[in-house]
C-alpha cells in the first residue's frame, strides 16, 4: 500500500514537472491590451472590418496596423470605447454608405459578346474586360451582393447593385471584390473632395464642367419633379448655382451629346430654373456640418473664389473667416458685372445663404492696412488662405494695392516696374529675389542695383541656352546671381517679414534662399495656403498644386496644365475654390499636397461615342433660355426630357420612358 501511494505521489510530481515544462516551453504571451480591446469591439466576428475576426482587428489596432474604428458594424459608440483603452480619442464623422456608380446594366448596355461562364464579376471581367461595351460598366454578376456580410446589397431588376441604407455599414467589402470600381464608398464630404476619374461613369456634359457638377443626375431629379434635390445635387460642387445660371457660359451645353442629334439640351437655364424655384419658395436647407474640427482659418477674399473655399471649409467641419477689402462680398460679380446682367438679390441670395452656415464675414478690412499675419496668427488663426485675385481686383480698390501686395515684402513684377517707371523708389531691401519674367525681370534687376540692393537672385524655370536665344543679355554684376533650370516651392517667413525661398533645381536638389524681398513675374498671385509654425513663423504653400504636376511648376506658375481651366467665368473660380478647401484638408490631415491620382484631364482619351444614328425619333426642338428668361415648370420639365441620360457610352434610346432610376438618391444620402 505504501509502495503504491509512494508510486501514485512520485507519478503525480512527474506530471507536474512535465507540464511545468510544457507549459514553460510553448507558452504564447496575450497582451493584455489586445484583451480589452477585444473585449471593447462588438464581438460578432463577421470579418466586416477586413480582418479574421475581432481578436485579429483587436491585434491591428495595438499593432498600430489598424485605426480605432476598425469596427464598421459597431459604429461610433464601440470607436470610443476602442479609444478610450487605447488612450486616443475619437471624433464623429459623416457616415458613409456604398453606392453603385453605374447607370445602366446589361439589359441596356451594348454587349460585346454574351457571357455564360462562371457567374462572378471577378471571372468576367478576365475575358476581355467583361461583357460590356462600356469598359468601366458594371457587369451585374452580383460578387459584391454576395459578399456583403450584412446584406445590404441586392441585385435591382436593372441588373444593378442596390443599397439598403439601413443595413449598410461602409466596411468596404463590396468595394474590395468589384473588379471595375464601380461601387464606392461615399458621402457628401467625400464627394466634396473628390475629382471626377478616369474610372468613374462621367458624361460629356459633366466632364467639361469646370466645377465638375453632376449633371445627369441633377436634370434626373428636375423630371422626378424634384426640383430642391436637384439644387442640393448642385450644391455639392457649386455653392452658387442661380448665379452660374445667370452667367455661366455653358461649356457643358458645348460637350451635350444631343449635338450629334439636334441641339443641346439647355442645362444652364434649367439650373437657373431649379436655383429660381429654391429662391422664390425660401427653400434654403443647411448642409451636413460636422462637429467643429476647431481649426481656424482666415480667407483673404471675398470673392467667389474665397467664398467657395470658405463655404467647403465649412461643410468639412472648420471655422474660416472671409476677409474682404471692400464694403461688401461679392468680388468682381458686385463691383464689375452690371444689375443687369447678375440681379444683386440674386448676389445676396446665395453669399447670405453661405454666412449662414455659420461663417463669420469682415468688410472693410484690407490687409496691410487693418489686419497682417502677425495679426491673424495672434488671433489665433491656423492658417492663412490668399484670394485676392490680380489686376481686376486692384482696379476695384482704385490701385490702393499697387506696390507692395498682401504676403509680407513681396509684389508682382508688373507692379513693381509700374512704380519704378514714376522714379519712385521701391524698397531699401538688401536682398532681392526674382522668379521669372524673362526680360522684364533682367529691368528689375537693374532697378534693384539702383536702390542699392547688395545681393539679388534671378531664377528662370528654363536653362540658359534658352535664355540666351531669345536674345536676352544677361546683366553681368557681383551683385547679381542667375539660377536656371529650377523652379520655387515654398515661402518662410516670420510674423511680418518674408525670410526665405526654397527652390528645386533640375536635379532635384532643394535649396533654401535668404531673402527680404520677393518680386514675382507674373500677372497675379497664385492662391496661396500660410500655414503656422513654431514661434510667431510660417510657411507658404501654392495649393493648387492639388490639380497640377508638380515636378514641372513651380510655385507662382498659375496656369492648369491639362485641365478644364479654359472657360472664363465664375464658374472657374467655383472649381477653384472648391479645389484649394480640398488641399487645406489635406494639409490638415498631415497628408502630402498633390495632385489625386486617375484625375480626368484634357489629355486623357476616354471611351466615347462621336454619332447617333437613326435618331430621326430622337429629335425634339430646345426651349432657349436666355438669361434673363427663366423657364416655366412645364418648359423645364420638357426639357429635362431632352436629356439622354448619359453615362460614359450609354445613353437613353427611349424618350418616353423618363423614369428615374431605381438608385439611392443624392437626398438619402444626406439623411444618412
Amino acid at each position: 500500500m505504501i509502495s503504491v501511494t509512494l508510486f501514485l505521489l512520485g507519478l503525480g510530481f512527474t506530471a507536474s514537472v512535465l507540464l511545468a515544462i510544457t507549459a514553460k516551453v510553448f507558452y504564447v504571451y496575450e497582451d493584455p491590451l489586445i484583451e480589452k480591446v477585444e473585449e471593447s469591439l462588438l464581438g460578432a466576428n463577421c470579418g466586416g472590418c477586413g480582418y479574421a475576426g475581432c481578436g485579429a482587428a483587436a491585434k491591428a489596432v495595438v499593432a498600430g496596423e489598424a485605426k480605432v474604428e476598425v469596427c464598421t458594424a459597431g459604429g461610433f459608440e464601440i470607436a470610443q470605447n476602442v479609444a478610450l483603452v487605447m488612450g486616443q480619442t475619437v471624433e464623429e464623422k459623416e457616415p458613409e454608405i456604398s453606392g453603385c456608380g453605374c447607370t445602366y446594366g446589361t439589359q441596356d448596355s451594348d454587349l460585346k459578346y454574351t457571357y455564360d461562364g462562371v457567374p462572378d464579376c471577378r471571372a468576367a471581367v478576365l475575358l476581355f474586360g467583361g461583357s460590356k461595351e462600356c469598359d468601366i460598366g458594371c457587369l451585374g454578376l452580383g460578387t459584391c451582393v454576395r459578399a456583403c456580410p450584412f446584406d445590404a446589397l441586392s441585385m435591382g431588376p436593372n441588373n444593378l447593385p442596390l443599397v439598403d441604407k439601413e443595413k449598410c455599414v461602409a466596411c468596404g467589402i463590396c468595394v474590395e471584390v468589384c473588379p471595375k470600381d464601380i461601387i464606392t464608398l461615399t458621402s457628401a464630404t467625400k464627394r466634396i473632395l473628390a475629382d471626377q476619374k478616369t474610372s468613374e461613369c462621367t458624361a460629356p456634359c459633366q466632364r467639361s464642367c469646370p466645377a465638375e457638377i453632376d449633371i445627369p443626375e441633377y436634370i434626373r431629379q428636375i423630371s422626378a419633379g424634384n426640383y430642391h434635390d436637384a439644387v442640393t445635387v448642385i450644391k455639392e460642387k457649386n455653392p452658387f448655382p442661380l448665379i452660374c445660371g445667370w452667367i455661366c457660359p455653358a461649356p457643358c451645353e458645348v460637350a451635350c451629346r444631343r449635338n450629334l442629334i439636334d441641339q443641346p439640351v439647355t442645362i444652364n437655364g434649367l439650373k437657373k430654373f431649379v436655383s429660381t424655384y429654391d429662391m422664390e419658395n425660401g427653400l434654403r436647407d443647411l448642409p451636413y456640418i460636422p462637429d467643429g474640427s476647431g481649426k481656424k482659418i482666415a480667407v483673404i477674399g471675398g470673392g467667389i473664389e474665397g467664398l467657395t473655399a470658405a463655404y467647403y471649409l465649412r461643410r468639412l467641419g472648420h471655422s474660416p473667416t472671409v476677409l474682404e477689402a471692400t464694403n461688401k462680398l461679392g468680388g468682381i460679380l458686385r463691383n464689375v458685372i452690371s444689375e443687369d446682367r447678375l440681379p444683386r438679390e440674386v448676389l445676396d441670395w446665395e453669399i447670405e445663404g453661405i454666412l449662414e452656415m455659420g461663417i463669420e464675414a469682415r468688410t472693410e478690412t484690407q490687409i496691410g492696412k487693418d489686419f497682417s499675419f502677425e495679426s491673424l496668427f495672434s488671433e489665433n488663426f491656423d492658417m492663412i488662405l490668399l484670394t485676392t485675385g490680380g489686376w481686376d481686383s486692384k482696379q476695384i480698390l482704385g490701385g490702393k494695392q499697387f506696390g507692395d501686395g498682401p504676403i509680407p515684402n513681396t509684389t508682382l513684377l508688373l507692379d513693381f516696374l509700374y512704380t519704378a517707371q514714376d522714379n519712385k523708389k521701391q524698397h531699401s531691401a538688401k536682398k532681392v529675389v526674382i522668379v521669372g519674367g524673362g526680360k522684364a525681370a533682367l529691368k528689375a534687376s537693374q532697378v534693384c542695383l539702383d536702390n542699392g540692393a547688395s545681393d539679388i537672385t534671378v531664377i528662370y524655370p528654363f536653362d540658359k541656352s534658352e535664355v540666351l536665344n531669345n536674345n536676352m543679355k544677361l546683366i553681368e554684376s557681383d551683385n547679381i546671381n542667375y539660377i536656371f533650370s529650377a523652379i520655387p516651392t515654398k515661402l518662410r517667413g516670420n510674423d511680418n517679414n518674408l525670410s526665405e525661398i526654397s527652390i528645386k533645381t533640375q536635379y532635384g536638389d532643394l535649396v533654401n534662399i535668404p531673402l527680404d524681398y520677393l518680386i514675382i513675374g507674373a500677372g497675379r498671385l497664385p492662391e496661396m495656403m500660410f500655414n503656422k509654425e513654431a514661434d510667431n513663423t510660417w510657411e507658404a504653400t501654392e495649393i493648387l498644386k492639388v490639380i497640377k504636376d508638380e515636378a514641372n511648376l513651380g510655385l507662382f506658375a498659375v496656369s492648369e496644365v491639362g485641365r478644364h481651366s479654359d472657360f472664363a467665368g465664375v464658374v472657374v473660380a467655383v472649381g477653384r475654390g472648391r479645389k484649394m478647401a480640398r488641399a487645406l484638408q489635406l494639409k490638415i490631415d498631415g497628408e502630402p499636397i498633390g495632385p489625386e491620382t486617375d484625375v480626368i484631364t484634357d489629355e486623357d482619351l476616354l471611351q466615347n461615342i462621336y454619332q447617333i444614328t437613326d435618331a430621326e425619333n430622337f429629335k425634339a426642338a430646345r426651349i432657349n433660355s436666355t438669361p434673363e428668361y427663366n423657364l416655366t415648370e412645364e418648359e423645364a420639365s420638357q426639357e429635362a426630357a431632352r436629356c439622354l441620360n448619359c453615362g460614359l457610352i450609354c445613353y437613353s434610346n427611349n424618350l418616353n420612358d423618363r423614369k428615374i432610376p431605381a438608385s439611392i438618391t443624392y437626398k438619402e444620402f444626406d439623411k444618412v
